[in-house]
């Protein structure tokens, strides 16, 4: 039998052990920092939707830990499943094509309310998301697409071990210890494709995941050991037909990958933004007005229009229709979260639209897939022209990503109406991570009196 030292498990825990601040690249420090304020805008927007409140009157158990963007405060544990599980309630999150999951909401509230706890500063703050993301995005590569055909969501699925990698790295546990997180958490993330079919249940599941991996890493403080191959003869297995080992292995330590994860423009699923871009893109190349629109048909790739639901009955599942959110677009000029709504949804003009507009697979784009996620759109003009345009990549991704800017935009249109004028100042406090002896700060302005 194998030495336990050889496993898996061990050998990310001892990755994220070793890892200290001058192991990051500057590029994965801005990375890390610039998905902070991105996750607290997601955050906001689950927040204004009201997507917290079911959570508070379910997880009631005191505690001196936040809950963002109210004056309420929980244990430990039920904060971080409620400001992950709110995080992620609008879809609004980074994620990454290589992967199908979402690693922010997965891995940053139980690192920043932990690191509160712990009183640690902003650079070990930086260093812990780093490292959970890097145990994420590396046992995705090794199960995706493979989970998601199966019917798992990669979210859930992720965020037991990754999550339980972060808050060890915040425990400052031995590469054993946190090898032992990691086997514990392996068999505490639990999430199901079909969920997002109920948009308003489903992100419980990563939030519960979130959960387990930050109590798995606690148990392993305690001195409570795992399974040294459960990674290899168990997570993999279950999750995935061969998965690639090379994946997790490969070059660790030396590449991250923080920089791969998209950061999203739009709400609702990632697999319509594509679409939506590759239509503003056609209207806007050949001048063709809203009323000018006879048909537009869009194409894209199997794995994506499995996730498509197309017509919706109603604002959850508008969040994964295609016609819907192309619709809103040309109307309304932005696919915000706030769009995502039953009146929008049977607006007249919506309506209209979205019966032009038709969407289909093509097995030809599943070529390269998720290397490239590409989508198709030949709009049809009433005067008979018809106009054609492809674009492989939804804008965010690392081929065409958002600025520093258009993130910060983004947070403070969805945060405002949450924190008011501590909306600046959060963004100001996130930036200045890397520089914070403590996080109090942050976390008074999280919690809004």
């Amino acid at each position: 039998m194998p030495h336990p030292s050889h496993s898996l498990s061990r050998q990310l825990g001892n990755f994220v052990a070793q890892t200290r601040f001058e192991s990051l690249s500057r590029s994965t420090v801005e990375a890390v920092t610039l998905r902070i304020l991105d996750l607290l805008a997601a955050s906001s927007s689950g927040l204004n939707a009201g997507n917290h409140l079911p959570l508070l009157q379910l997880l009631t158990s005191d505690g001196q830990a936040v809950v963002w963007g109210t004056n309420t405060r929980r244990s430990l544990r039920d904060a971080v499943t409620i400001n992950s599980a709110v995080a992620h309630s609008t879809y609004v999150e980074d994620g990454s094509r290589y992967t199908g999951g979402h690693p922010s909401s997965a891995i940053i509230p139980a690192a920043l309310s932990l690191a509160v706890e712990r009183n640690v500063s902003g650079k070990a703050l930086i260093v812990a998301i780093a490292v959970g993301y890097e145990i994420f995005l590396r046992l995705g590569h090794a199960i995706y697409p493979s989970t998601v055909i199966r019917g798992f969501q990669s979210t859930a699925i992720l965020a037991a071990p990754a999550t339980a990698a972060a808050t060890s790295a915040l425990l400052e546990l031995s590469g054993a210890q946190t090898a032992d997180a990691i086997s514990i958490a392996c068999s505490q993330g639990a999430g199901l494709k079909e969920a997002l079919h109920c948009a308003n249940s489903q992100p419980l599941q990563v939030g519960r995941s979130s959960e387990g991996g930050l109590l798995a890493a606690l148990y392993a403080a305690q001195g409570a050991t795992g399974a040294p191959r459960i990674v290899e003869n168990g997570f993999l297995k279950a999750f995935a037909e061969n998965a690639d080992l090379s994946a997790i292995r490969s070059d660790l330590g030396n590449k991250w990958n923080t920089t791969e994860t998209y950061l999203k423009q739009y709400g609702g699923c990632r697999g319509n933004h594509a679409a939506i871009d590759v239509v503003t893109e056609t209207l806007r190349l050949n001048r063709i007005e809203p009323s000018s629109i006879k048909r537009i048909d869009i194409r894209v790739d199997t794995v994506t229009f499995a996730a498509a639901i197309e017509p919706p009955s109603n604002a959850e599942q508008a969040q994964f229709s295609i016609a819907f959110s192309v619709a809103v677009k040309i109307i309304e000029g932005d696919v915000l979260p706030e769009r995502f709504r039953n009146d929008v949804l049977s607006a007249p003009a919506i309506s209209r639209l979205m019966k032009r507009i038709h969407v289909a697979a093509d097995t030809e784009l599943d070529n390269n897939y998720p290397r490239y996620r590409p989508a198709v759109a030949t709009i049809t003009a009433c005067d008979g022209n018809v106009f054609t345009h492809r674009l492989d990549f939804a804008k965010g991704e690392p081929e065409s990503p958002l600025s520093s800017a258009e993130i910060a935009c983004k947070f403070e249109r969805l945060a405002l109406p949450v924190f008011g004028t501590s909306a600046s100042r959060i963004s100001e406090a996130v930036s200045a991570l890397e520089s914070a002896n403590t996080l109090t700060h942050l976390n008074q302005l999280l919690a809004v009196a």
